[in-house]
């Protein structure tokens, strides 16, 4: 599945098949906006701590929309049964690190556990080899969610880098780690 080329049709544990394609002009700004709400609702593992405005979200898919054109990064997105289920993206970092390519990745809460974050990571990461040619790939991850380290290990990510208490999450400081893709 890492080398497969989008759009890609996928099965998960739970029998339902996800479509996985890069971020559309078509694609519902409203639907984005949705989607990363819930996770500020949610209070989750993601760096956000407030709601984004309907206008925020159409810059962000202008902007990613446009960061795909330039090679410079871009989204990709899942829908399960026509829902938002999933993003994931990769972002060139700026001047002399340009050869280096962040991660970030989110699923929807009634679609975890059932493989769709493997799946678009691998996706993910085929996709960044094979359109921005990386030196480094990275993401980071706050240190109480388990599940998240637990499934970049097995996908070939190590720690680099440790930012002790560096996050506010949930009312206390946390640990930010870095992790790179070793495989």
């Amino acid at each position: 599945m890492g080398d497969a080329k989008l759009p890609l049709e996928v099965k998960l544990k739970d029998g339902r098949m996800a479509t996985i394609d890069f971020l559309k002009a078509s694609d519902s700004a409203h639907d984005l906006q949705r989607f990363i709400n819930a996770f500020v609702d949610e209070r989750s593992f993601l760096g956000y701590d407030r709601r984004f405005t309907l206008k925020e979200e159409e810059a962000f898919k202008k902007m990613q929309l446009s960061s795909r054109r330039k090679k410079e990064g871009y989204l990709i997105i899942a829908r399960v049964g026509g829902k938002l289920a999933g993003s994931t993206g990769a972002r060139r970092e700026k001047y002399k690190g340009r050869h280096n390519i962040s991660l970030g990745i989110a699923i929807a809460k009634p679609f975890r556990r059932i493989g769709l974050g493997r799946a678009l990571l691998l996706a993910n990461i085929g996709t960044a080899k094979r359109m921005l040619k990386p030196k480094n790939i990275f993401l980071s991850v706050l240190a109480p969610n388990k599940r998240a380290k637990a499934l970049y290990w097995t996908l070939g990510f190590r720690e680099f880098a440790v930012f002790p208490k560096w996050m506010l999450h949930k009312g206390k400081y946390v640990d930010h780690i870095f992790m790179k893709l070793e495989r």
